[in-house]
């Protein structure tokens, strides 16, 4: 803070007591200003939100992508992990190299291979326009939000020097009728000189709150008008924005699908409708069954 602005504070301050003490203090109100402001630090607001959530999404993306590639490198150690190996794990199928262990390790690993290769190249060709269409356009939108806030914030300001110079004002005007009362009815002509002073101070008040009432009124103008505008041109940020956000998950999902699915993944040879008809379920609580059954579970009960 400037020095300037320093003292600016100081006499504010000092105001502030005067204008709460004071019984003649008049506060101006604006209901249309008003208006507007409630519905801009409501859209501030919503704004803020989009701002954190947009970071949210696009960091949580990151994490989920890394969070998957973990996962699969632990089942495909799981699969091929070969101190782990058992006599069943060999197929019996001859050759150059010997028997071949586990083949599922090569699904494993080429599931593997495909999410790496999604994060490397994928996600940051789709991401990155993510965050320059849609994320940083919030941003910018959130930092011009600020200034309006500041400038809101400015107004408040100018409004009260404007109020606390009119306050003084008639103050100063009631005193000066009062002693020029005085001088013409009961002939005080000893109050002339006080009256004189009276009406030099209330001259440079006047000077003041015309000035004071210039600043605030053409501020309060401004706003008012701006703020309308600003508020209807967020559809025209906000729309194309929306748009990009869409169009962009779209591919997204698309590219994902589109490597998977391009992939010889397959571990049995269970049809989707079989797995729609919950068969698969079926199949599992099979195997568990028969894990359940094992003597070695049933003797440690």
């Amino acid at each position: 803070m400037s020095w300037s602005g320093f003292k600016k504070a100081v006499n504010r301050a000092g105001a502030h007591v005067i204008m709460k003490t004071s019984k003649h203090a008049e506060v101006s109100v604006d209901p249309e200003f008003d208006r507007r402001e409630e519905k801009f630090k409501k859209f501030n607001g919503l704004t803020a939100e989009l701002d954190t959530d947009m970071s949210l999404f696009l960091k949580n993306f990151e994490d989920l992508m890394e969070a998957q590639l973990n996962l699969v490198k632990t089942i495909d150690s799981y699969y091929g992990d070969y101190n782990f190996q058992l006599k069943s794990d060999y197929r019996g199928l001859d050759t150059e190299n010997g028997p071949k262990i586990n083949e599922r390790d090569g699904i494993s690993l080429e599931y593997l291979k495909i999410l790496d290769e999604i994060k490397d190249t994928v996600l940051p060709e789709l991401l990155e326009p993510l965050k320059v269409t849609v994320a940083d356009p919030i941003t910018d939108l959130l930092s011009y939000n600020e200034e309006i806030s500041r400038l809101i914030q400015k107004r408040g300001r100018k409004k009260f020097d404007y109020d606390v110079l009119k306050t003084k004002l008639d103050k100063l005007q009631k005193e000066a009728d009062a002693l020029n009362y005085s001088i013409e009815t009961n002939g005080s002509v000893d109050k002339k000189p006080q009256l004189s002073k009276q009406l030099k101070r209330l001259e440079g008040v006047k000077n003041d709150f015309e000035q004071a009432r210039f600043v605030y009124t053409d501020l309060n103008g401004r706003l008012k008008n701006e703020i309308d505008q600003y508020l209807t041109l967020r559809f025209s940020l906000l729309d194309p924005t929306f748009e990009s956000f869409v169009k962009i998950q779209m591919k997204l999902y698309g590219d994902l699908y589109d490597k998977l699915t391009s992939s010889s993944l397959s571990i049995d040879g269970m049809s989707l409708e079989e797995q729609n008809e919950n068969k698969l379920d079926d199949r599992l609580d099979e195997i568990l069954g028969k894990m359940k059954n094992l003597r070695l579970i049933n003797t440690a009960k």
